[in-house]
């Protein structure tokens, strides 16, 4: 945990992610300075929806792979919302069943040769990766889980790193990002659709979801 906590805290942690946001910034300028407007936003968009209209099992291994990289992960259930809106609660537990399969096999990629790989790096020099302790597991979880600001993937990849158990990574994990996901692809559905009732409950279940993150972190920080 104190390893953790110093990487959040370090510098080096928070330039990283200034540049990464400076970085999508000046991609959205390129793409200004080229030409791209709204009215081609709009376009792109319909032509896409159209497409994964077609072709369902791409936008599902959309969600399966897509979340595992520095993509918005909201965008992406946006989108799945609006394709799959003539029947949201499908298109939720869908949507559930593709983020649980992108949080395992980011989780084993790190845990296994990920972590193989930096401890084989080492294997030479006096530095060992410490070993989390299991009465430690549960708050590591829940501490990425909900401060904000931590990108979705980086979490994947640090609790499959750190080898959390996977039998409480997992049902942790869609505990704790069930109502965003569900919030989101509501809302997609309400937008694309041009519904006001799936849009109120998708916008009301990411409401309660941020507030219950809030109240959840702050018991979990008081109770250290």
């Amino acid at each position: 945990m104190g390893m953790l906590q110093t990487i959040l805290k370090d510098r080096r942690f928070h330039r990283l992610a200034l540049a990464g946001g400076l970085l999508g910034l000046g991609g959205l300028l390129a793409a200004w300075r080229m030409g791209l407007d709204l009215g081609h936003l709009k376009l792109g968009w319909s032509w896409t929806e159209q497409f994964l209209r077609s072709h369902p099992w791409f936008l599902f291994a959309g969600l399966v792979v897509l979340p595992g990289l520095p993509v918005p992960t909201s965008a992406m259930l946006l989108l799945a919302g609006a394709v799959w809106g003539e029947r949201p609660i499908l298109a939720c537990a869908i949507s559930l069943a593709g983020m649980a399969l992108n949080m395992s096999w980011t989780y084993w990629v790190a845990a296994r040769p990920g972590r193989g790989l930096v401890e084989k790096f080492l294997e030479r020099s006096t530095v060992r990766l410490p070993e989390l302790r299991s009465d430690n597991h549960l708050r590591m979880i829940l501490l990425l889980r909900l401060t904000p600001g931590i990108p979705f993937f980086l979490q994947n990849y640090l609790l499959g790193f750190f080898r959390v158990p996977f039998s409480v990574y997992l049902p942790l994990s869609v505990l704790c990002n069930g109502l965003f996901v569900c919030g989101f692809v509501l809302s997609g559905a309400g937008l694309g659709g041009g519904n006001l009732k799936p849009l109120m409950s998708g916008v009301g279940l990411i409401v309660v979801a941020v507030v219950g993150v809030q109240w959840a972190r702050a018991r979990m920080l008081r109770s250290r």
